[in-house]
């Protein structure tokens, strides 16, 4: 070949090379620009979407815009359970790879099975956790460090993949997860939530709500889309001495904050009507009534229940005293007035059927978010019961603490707590008589759990027998204790407005 040829054959491949590298150039700058101006562009990371950050779905490098980043599609009702899960396990502290989006945090605390114990977050990077995941691992110090060792082993199950996503949208900063104000109240009610603050003005409305798992809070300018957030509690860490999760049932939570106590194995299906206003009521027993009424049996069909079904009990308000009849037991109230009462006369018939309620509660390892019409008959109704046995049941559990350490150690609790605090802390907590304290209600109850045995089920649980007995028959035996633990969670319980829905949207944008 001559130098003529050599010299034409080394400029072609040379203007080549130099166009090459300059598509490459060009393709690599308007990648860079297109970042910059993708809306998601801040949100894509591994540290805002955590674990759901390796369940993108990939796109070429050639795409000119990339499309939104998905998330999961929640949903959670009395009737479908969370992401059709009719029971979870719920962590105080979010599992490895949270995220920053409130909907990351609460896939990473709502779990479809209890957490795994024993596997350390060394072993856990070893068997396989990728780089993205390894930057989402908590660092000594944080919050979530604490329990790391512990729950490592959970991050990796990746227990809500199977989960339909749903396109992530955009509102300001965050990328949200679309949910029904149906979903937001079933996370309320099952983390225990109450009211803080809420204000609505010309400007829209500001709703902040304390729960056991931490703080929510809603906001919906005029105009705009409605936005919920959600964050975990920051003064959980090195004090923590509880087991690292409990089982909460969705449907359960559902029917307490609507005043509905049911139980197949007896037949019981009944509604409370809400608090009333000062004067005199009778309490009437109205059979497949809830329908008719009005109140919570809006939000029990909009959680998926069916009010035809439930009975009802319902306050007829009475003109004067001589209204009242002959044998009737009368109960003082609340009222929704501040310093006035209600006095509701309570027939024979209705006893009856109260007792048999405050029987058949269900079982709960924390205290409720409830309806305060039930609430304030069923504590008023079985205080001098509980009165009664308060000193009594207050030892029992003492002498359980000391009797069953070793079971509770096994249980996740941690064992200088069960030795030193937790016996005097259940004690304190029965004989206060009511109090608002989730942890209280924790301890109470798993050491009520431990003290009965393992050959109690749920549904043995649920039902029990102690109220419906004649008074001289009633003891603290094992039917006993368990009855007034689920009175104790009821004084201990949180009231809920279960009318919030109505200044609501239908759907909300969770980010």
């Amino acid at each position: 070949m001559e130098g003529p040829e050599i010299s034409s054959q080394v400029v072609g491949w040379a203007s080549f090379l130099v166009t090459a590298l300059g598509l490459g150039g060009l393709i690599t700058q308007a990648n860079a620009i297109n970042d910059k101006l993708d809306p998601f562009h801040e949100s894509r990371t591994v540290e805002y979407l955590g674990i759901w950050f390796q369940r993108q779905d990939p796109f070429p490098w050639w795409t000119i815009t990339k499309p939104p980043p998905h998330g999961p599609l929640i949903s959670a009702s009395m009737a479908g359970g969370f992401c059709a899960m009719p029971n979870i396990y719920i962590t105080r502290i979010p599992l490895l790879s949270p995220g920053k989006a409130g909907w990351s945090m609460i896939m990473s605390m709502f779990n479809p099975e209890p957490p795994s114990r024993g596997t350390t977050v060394a072993t856990t990077i070893e068997t396989g956790i990728t780089n993205d995941e390894e930057k989402a691992i908590p660092q000594p110090g944080s919050m979530s460090h604490v329990h790391a060792d512990s729950y490592a082993a959970s991050s990796r199950t990746d227990a809500w993949a199977h989960l339909k996503r749903q396109r992530l949208s955009r509102h300001k900063s965050s990328a949200c997860a679309v949910i029904s104000r149906t979903t937001l109240i079933t996370m309320l009610v099952a983390t225990n939530g109450r009211a803080v603050f809420h204000y609505t003005d010309a400007s829209g409305l500001r709703s902040g709500y304390a729960s056991y798992c931490g703080q929510w809070y809603i906001t919906w300018p005029i105009g705009e889309e409605a936005l919920v957030k959600f964050a975990p509690h920051d003064s959980i860490g090195a004090s923590e001495v509880l087991p690292r999760s409990f089982a909460q049932r969705i449907e359960r939570c559902g029917e307490i904050v609507c005043g509905v106590v049911s139980s197949k194995a007896s037949g019981l299906n009944v509604a409370f009507c809400g608090r009333k206003s000062p004067g005199i009521y009778c309490l009437r027993h109205l059979e497949k009534g809830f329908q008719g009424a009005h109140g919570s049996r809006h939000l029990y069909n909009m959680l998926g229940g069916k009010a035809f079904q439930v009975d009802f009990m319902a306050a007829r308000k009475l003109l004067s005293d001589d209204e009242v009849p002959d044998g009737t037991l009368v109960l003082a109230l609340p009222s929704t007035e501040a310093k006035a009462v209600v006095q509701m006369a309570v027939p024979l018939g209705e006893q009856e059927l109260i007792r048999h309620a405050l029987d058949c509660l269900p079982w709960t390892a924390l205290s409720w978010s409830i309806h305060r019409g039930m609430r304030d008959v069923l504590t008023a109704f079985g205080k001098p019961v509980m009165d009664k046995f308060r000193g009594e049941l207050a030892a029992i559990l003492r002498r359980a603490v000391t009797d069953h350490a070793e079971k509770l150690d096994a249980r996740g609790w941690d064992p200088e707590f069960v030795r030193s605090s937790m016996a005097h802390m259940a004690s304190s907590a029965v004989l206060a008589g009511e109090g608002n304290s989730g942890d209280a209600v924790r301890v109470v109850s798993d050491i009520v759990v431990v003290l009965v045995g393992e050959e109690w089920d749920a549904a043995r649980f649920d039902c029990v027998n102690f109220w419906r007995k004649d008074p001289g028959e009633r003891t603290l035996d094992h039917e006993g204790i368990v009855a007034l633990t689920k009175m104790f969670v009821l004084e201990w319980s949180i009231e809920f407005d279960y009318q919030m829905y109505h200044n609501l949207p239908m759907s909300l944008y969770f980010g």
